[in-house]
């Protein structure tokens, strides 16, 4: 077997483990609808350009964090103290190929429910289309892999499927704060904005909001993108380094 096909295999054997556990099953599907729910409910009017950019931010971050971040920090604590991971490492895939299957299933559910989200947005609450919708795809796809390696970095310091409640709030929270979701970020003192700038979810939105609606300052859009990346080659870093596949209890 080559490396994609063990990859699609034990990805799509994650799918099946995450259609029984009712938990992450309705936080993965049931949370983002009712975001839209929600959205729906509370719009007046046509949307202007200022609402259609949070609008889109904010779904979005809610996808990447709870379907993509708390999924694979949930399934990998699980996997782990069950003894999964150890076994699998025992057989041809390698860790690379056993941490991305984990992520499939997140990762595509958060692709589909964005793009059902620009759909039926469309439709129900007069989103526009995204003007340059490469660019929105792209800082799904990067964000992904990012929260991805924060759910695999966070499973390090959580020692049960339980505690993973309470070690995933300080990332949860950097992140809801940095990208501007609790409080907006041209409220906040200049030197704070910077910062929050460069907090995991931040790139991603901005990019998504630029991407969706614009307008697109491309040489911004690749310094977005650049940090991305270099979160990706941080994280990659530190789960080859720390992370855990032994059981902890």
């Amino acid at each position: 077997m080559t490396a994609l096909s063990r990859t699609w295999s034990l990805g799509r054997a994650e799918v099946l483990l995450l259609r029984r556990n009712k938990t992450l099953l309705f936080t993965a599907l049931l949370v983002p609808l009712g975001l839209i729910g929600l959205l729906a409910g509370v719009q007046d009017g046509d949307l202007d350009d200022e609402a259609a950019r949070g609008m889109a931010s904010m779904f979005t971050g809610t996808v990447l964090l709870f379907v993509v971040f708390y999924t694979i920090l949930s399934s990998s604590v699980a996997r782990r103290e069950e003894g999964v991971l150890q076994r699998l490492r025992t057989g041809e895939a390698a860790d690379a190929e056993i941490l991305t299957s984990m992520a499939l299933p997140g990762v595509a559910v958060a692709l589909v429910q964005i793009v059902l989200f620009g759909v039926v947005g469309a439709a129900v609450l007069g989103l526009p289309v995204p003007s340059s919708p490469v660019v929105v795809l792209v800082a799904v796809l990067l964000g992904a892999v990012v929260l991805a390696m924060l759910g695999l970095l966070t499973a390090i310091i959580s020692r049960t499927v339980e505690s993973v409640q309470i070690t995933s709030l300080p990332v949860l929270a950097v992140c809801l704060a940095g990208a501007g979701l609790v409080v907006p970020l041209d409220a906040m003192p200049d030197a704070l904005e910077r910062i929050c700038g460069f907090t995991p979810l931040a790139p991603v939105l901005t990019l998504v909001r630029d991407g969706w609606v614009g307008p697109l300052d491309w040489a911004g859009a690749a310094g977005q993108a650049g940090i991305l990346v270099a979160w990706a080659v941080v994280g990659a870093v530190a789960i080859r380094a720390s992370f855990r596949w032994s059981p902890r209890a």
